[in-house]
């Protein structure tokens, strides 16, 4: 007789990794756990694949996928958005070197950092570049140190962007852990430990031409900065999803509550208009105009002040429940304003747009 065939095992979706493996780890994540495993496995699921070519749809996709896991854990949808952003670097770079490198990312084979938080700052002229470099024959002799980079470990890799004594600025792909680019963590947060965010130190790294991303960041930042923001609205769309879900199943508190001004409802209304917003910004995304990125920063501010104003209803409907160490809202309190603190930060979007006002 023939045997019979065994089925196949279904491939695991988002949100089966999220269910399975992420959400009975969340306290042990918030207390300083790096989920390695379950970024791996996301990457496996094509969480990180689906903007490669650019397209609004895959952004979008991108979005969605990271909002799943923000639902539950801001630190990890975080960790998603650093890799999702590298890949959008590698993705847009034009140098074949660079790019050999994006499958690995794409797929969660190889897990990175953005390393733009201090390039954007400095784009917008709130603070110089931390990274400076040297051309040395084919290549670049780099030094700096760059304060919390995050989704790293050793021999994950991160872009930076540092400055040529000509003022020419030029991104490029460096592995971290090594004695030439050292990590460590030396500081504590009040949330998202579990990122694997460091202080990176940049001791007289050689960068190869075949690591540039740009050649000249200051031409290349322009096409990839709205991507960049409008990737980070995923972790505050799964924020306030997380928080209408939880305020939603404490029956006894939205009883008590009902009276509040933000509830469930609302924040699941708002939150589905800015994911409108959201679709109909992707479809401009490729767009250089500077008015155009603005719009980008407006809408990326009303994300971070709808996260913070979710997660305090929360804190509000749980009351004293709420405000004991250990707590969910507590939790989703302290991510809430994570969201607000990203670059770019909500003072740093306020000071962008007060130029134009």
């Amino acid at each position: 007789m023939v045997a019979s065939a065994r089925m196949a095992p279904s491939p695991r979706t988002v949100a089966d990794i999220v269910r399975e493996d992420l959400r009975p780890r969340l306290a042990a994540i918030d207390a300083g756990q790096y989920p390695d495993d379950v970024l791996h496995a996301l990457g496996a699921a094509g969480a990180y694949a689906h903007h490669v070519a650019g397209a609004p749809a895959g952004l979008l996709a991108a979005i969605e996928a990271m909002a799943q896991a923000g639902e539950a854990c801001l630190s990890t949808a975080f960790c998603m958005w650093c890799q999702d952003a590298l890949v959008w670097y590698l993705a847009r770079s034009e140098e074949a070197g660079a790019r050999r490198h994006l499958a690995a990312f794409a797929q969660g084979a190889g897990l990175g950092g953005t390393g733009l938080s201090n390039p954007m700052k400095a784009f917008s002229g709130i603070e110089p570049l931390a990274l400076r470099g040297e051309r040395e024959g084919a290549g670049y002799r780099v030094r700096g140190r760059l304060p919390w980079v995050s989704n790293l470990a050793p021999g994950h890799r991160f872009a930076g962007i540092f400055s040529l004594p000509d003022g020419q600025r030029v991104m490029g792909l460096f592995e971290a852990g090594s004695e030439a680019v050292a990590i460590a963590a030396n500081a504590r947060f009040v949330a998202l430990e579990g990122t694997g965010t460091v202080t990176v130190m940049v001791r007289d790294a050689y960068l190869p031409d075949a690591d540039v991303i740009a050649h000249d960041a200051g031409a290349f930042v322009p096409r990839i900065r709205n991507g960049f923001v409008l990737l980070q609205t995923g972790m505050g769309l799964g924020l306030v999803r997380g928080v209408a879900r939880l305020m939603r199943e404490d029956a006894r508190g939205r009883h008590d509550g009902r009276f509040l001004p933000l509830g469930p409802e609302e924040i699941e209304a708002r939150a589905e208009a800015l994911r409108e917003r959201i679709a109909a910004a992707a479809e401009r995304h490729a767009e250089t105009d500077r008015a155009i990125f603005l719009d980008t920063l407006r809408l990326r501010l009303d994300v971070s002040f709808l996260a913070l104003e979710a997660a305090q209803s929360a804190m509000l409907q749980f009351g004293a429940r709420g405000y004991l160490e250990g707590s969910e809202p507590f939790r989703r309190l302290r991510e809430g304003q994570f969201v607000a603190l990203i670059t770019p930060s909500v003072k740093h979007i306020t000071t962008e747009l007060a130029r134009v006002a």
